[in-house]
């Protein structure tokens, strides 16, 4: 049972970035002709932002790497051994499926608009409706869902750390693009953040 949930943590997780990042840009760029993928390889804060993301999911890769194929040195990653219970994991894959269902949800309720990051010279329709009703950054909402449910199904001092600093990267991002925001689309956006929060509700 544990090697069988061991591998398919691994396949989650191909399936995760091949749907939520690779199959939505693709879908984005056929409709628009433009690459949705913003970041760039500059000094700026979002792309250092862009950065964390990547080490964030090779760390990730190398923590699922080592805990199906590379068990004996699965000690090293300090397990937190008193979250170790079925329940606790049982929750957390409940938490990753949920999470990549709204994300892809949320995504394709963006359309068009759909960005990894933001260009100042990308104008995008502001969306307020579907699951934007209820959170003003759903899909990043989501992405913090699935990172704490990889927390709860294989606790440990690393995917504790990938939670925390991709929870903080991502309150960042967002701050970012709330400026870009308020300056491309004025009151519109500033009466959305008055009527909808930040993450939920």
């Amino acid at each position: 049972m544990k090697s069988f949930i061991n591998f398919y943590l691994i396949v989650y997780f191909i399936l995760y970035y091949a749907l939520v990042f690779v199959w939505v840009s693709y879908r984005v760029k056929k409709k628009t002709g433009l690459n949705p993928y913003l970041f760039k390889n500059s000094d700026t804060p979002q792309d250092f932002l862009g950065v964390i993301s990547k080490f964030i999911t090779l760390v990730l890769a190398i923590v699922l790497l080592i805990n199906a194929f590379f068990t004996d040195y699965y000690k090293f990653l300090m397990p937190i051994w008193y979250l170790e219970y079925l329940t606790i994991q049982l929750i957390g894959f409940a938490l990753i499926h949920f999470a990549l269902t709204w994300i892809l949800i949320a995504q394709i309720q963006m359309g068009k608009s759909w960005r990894i990051g933001f260009d100042k010279q990308q104008n995008t329709e502001l969306k307020t409706n579907g699951l934007f009703k209820i959170s003003r950054n759903p899909v990043f909402l989501g992405m913090s869902v699935s990172l704490f449910g990889i927390l709860l199904i294989i606790p440990n001092a690393i995917t504790l750390l990938v939670f925390v600093l991709g929870f903080v990267s991502f309150h960042v991002q967002i701050r970012l693009e709330e400026e870009y925001l308020i300056k491309t689309h004025g009151d519109v956006y500033l009466h959305y953040c008055k009527k909808t929060n930040r993450w939920l509700l």
